[in-house]
């Protein structure tokens, strides 16, 4: 076989198999000496012609390689028998997941989402720097690269409509000698092959005009690129937007519900075995990021595998203010930008939340555990990065998370209706820029999805209550001081400052937690309001927020978790009874039904 002969010859040291089906999928099988030759020998495969996706199944020498146990989860629910039905099944409440959601809430349909976490964007969405890319980074004639662009321009439209943030700051990469000038020249081609708008290439003078930063600090411009609808946003509160306008558009979304089986019959999906039950359901859209290559082989389609690439995000002090407005790099003749950059990542650099935090990193390094998130000194080290350019030093940092980005052997998303099962949808491999491409991977979707059913002879009907307007949060620390006075005297929980380092009141935590998809955990309340974000990560807020929680859903304190079953701060009551505040109103939704608690 061709193909097993060009990967032997390319690895002799390894021992490799394989085979490829009539749709182009490549199988791979055997032995490698190491979990990035296993990695490297699955990106090789993916680049023979004739190939369209790579299965990995190679081993490593001397290791096992770590895998989810879905059996205790799918005993439990075969044991529980069917709890619920839907028209769609989305699995994954990441950033994919709640556009979709909303997305089809425009129909008349009968939509759960199950996410295996405790909350929304729990995965690689909240471990994300919130860069909506242009689409200049992006290898041109690829899915991404189509969707990452038609993406960024579709954000306008979703922040005006869902009341998140969106700072339209731009990218400059500029160079301080004309000797680089090609490298800027090819990179503005790459961008205009990808239909980026408004790339061009701007002398000094504009350069110094648009950040006035750059001439203040007496760096020599002598051109720069400029790609102004770079973006960015909160990732986790897109997320959190799109999911309330879904269920206020009647979606449903179930946590704690890890999806074990697909059900099928005769070539057809009929619902998933979940940890919590069987849903049934007439169509299933895999949006199981690190997991959703084992989805898809449960659905009877082994198409392609992921691996996970680990990113490694250091989070600075406010009182570490950035160096520029837009997102600026500068390259000399001694080098610039990302140091030891993975050559199938974006990873690497330095930019800033629209709260004004500065995110040094991603890094990006390939692990063979798809759940691990631990931090690495070298991912670490790799995210700080260029720092000391700037005299950052570790001192500076707040705080630091990691993600797994949901990598796949062709590097591209994988979007599509099955060809093996029939009413199973594939949203896979959505890494970066999958957060800027989220507005045009939903309406994709949309699209396969209302064909699907046109082909089935029941074509979707529109919602007629359908509603796209969820309202901005109140952010009393945006308020100016008339605002604030007025909110006040409306509603005196606005005047308790809660968190001290981001000045989130008590108010808005009792708005969050009266929402339509309100936060049942520590974690998700700060990823809602920003309580527990600031210089002291909690060390203030978090018994004030344990009490809320408490009160407003009926809880022990010591039932109160920080993320999820099992993490609960507080062991046993001290007193003889608790002081329940009285500060958080009632919702007039029933918050665990509206979760499919």
């Amino acid at each position: 076989m061709e193909f097993v002969r060009a990967l032997r010859e390319k690895f002799p040291t390894d021992l490799i198999d394989g085979k490829i089906d009539e749709r182009g999928i490549l199988t791979v099988y055997g032995e490698g000496e190491s979990w990035e030759r296993v990695v490297d020998i699955g990106h090789v495969a993916a680049k023979l012609d004739g190939v369209k996706n790579v299965v990995n199944k190679m081993s490593v020498r001397g290791l096992e390689i770590p895998r989810k146990d879905y059996a205790p989860y799918a005993a439990r629910g075969k044991k529980i028998g069917v709890i619920d039905s839907a028209d769609v099944l989305i699995v994954g409440a990441g950033i994919s997941g709640c556009a979709i959601a909303r997305e089809l809430s425009k129909y008349k349909l009968n939509i759960i989402v199950a996410e295996a976490g405790e909350d929304i964007a729990v995965g690689a969405t909240k471990a994300n720097n919130g860069n909506i890319h242009p689409g200049n980074a992006v290898e041109p004639n690829t899915l991404k690269a189509e969707l990452n662009v038609r993406g960024n321009r579709m954000y306008t439209r979703w922040a005006e409509e869902l009341g998140f943030e969106l700072e339209r700051c731009g990218y400059m990469a500029a160079v301080t000698d004309e000797t680089l000038m090609s490298g800027l020249e090819k990179a503005l081609y790459v961008a205009r092959l990808n239909k980026v708008d408004g790339a061009e290439i701007i002398g000094a003078e504009r350069a110094y005009e648009i950040e006035p930063a750059l001439k203040a600090k007496g760096i020599n411009v002598a051109a720069a690129l400029w790609l102004p609808t770079m973006g960015l946003v909160e990732p986790y509160k897109v997320a959190a937007a799109l999911a309330e306008n879904a269920v206020k558009n009647r979606a449903r979304f179930l946590f704690d519900c890890t999806v074990a089986g697909i059900l099928r019959d005769g070539g057809r999906v009929k619902g998933a075995v979940t940890g919590r039950g069987i849903i049934e359901a007439e169509y299933i859209i895999n949006c199981a990021g690190v997991h959703a290559d084992e989805i898809s082989e449960m659905a009877g389609d082994a198409c392609f595998t992921i691996h996970a690439r680990k990113g490694v995000i250091a989070i600075l002090d406010k009182n570490r203010k950035p160096e520029f407005n837009a997102i600026v790099e500068v390259y000399g003749l001694g080098g610039g930008g990302a140091k030891d950059k993975n050559a199938h990542s974006k990873g690497g650099g330095m930019c800033r939340t629209p709260e004004g935090n500065i995110l040094m990193g991603p890094s990006a390094e390939e692990v063979i555990d798809k759940d691990d998130l631990s931090a690495t000194p070298y991912g670490l080290a790799y995210a700080m990065g260029r720092g000391g350019e700037y005299g950052i030093s570790y001192g500076d940092v707040i705080r630091f998370f990691c993600g797994n980005r949901p990598a796949e052997y062709t590097e591209d998303f994988v979007i599509g209706m099955s060809d093996v099962t029939d009413g199973f949808i594939n949203v896979g491999g959505i890494q970066s820029p999958g957060l800027a491409a989220a507005p045009a991977i939903a309406e994709m979707v949309e699209g396969i999805l209302k064909d699907a059913a046109k082909k089935d002879g029941r074509p979707l009907e529109a919602n007629p209550d359908f509603d796209p307007i969820r309202k901005k949060p109140r952010e009393f620390r945006n308020l100016s001081a008339e605002q604030r006075d007025a909110l006040i005297k409306e509603d005196s929980r606005y005047g308790r400052i809660i968190c001290r380092c981001e000045s989130i009141t008590e108010g808005e935590i009792a708005d969050a937690l009266c929402s339509p998809l309100p936060p049942m955990s520590i974690d998700a309340v700060k990823r809602r309001t920003r309580a527990g974000m600031g210089r002291c990560q909690g060390g203030f807020c978090q018994p004030r927020i344990i009490e809320m929680l408490a009160k407003r859903f009926g809880e022990d304190f010591t039932s109160v978790n920080f993320r999820g079953g099992g993490t609960n701060v507080l062991i046993q009551n001290n007193r003889a009874a608790q002081a329940a505040p009285d500060a958080d109103a009632p919702s007039e939704n029933n918050t665990k039904a509206v979760r499919g608690v």
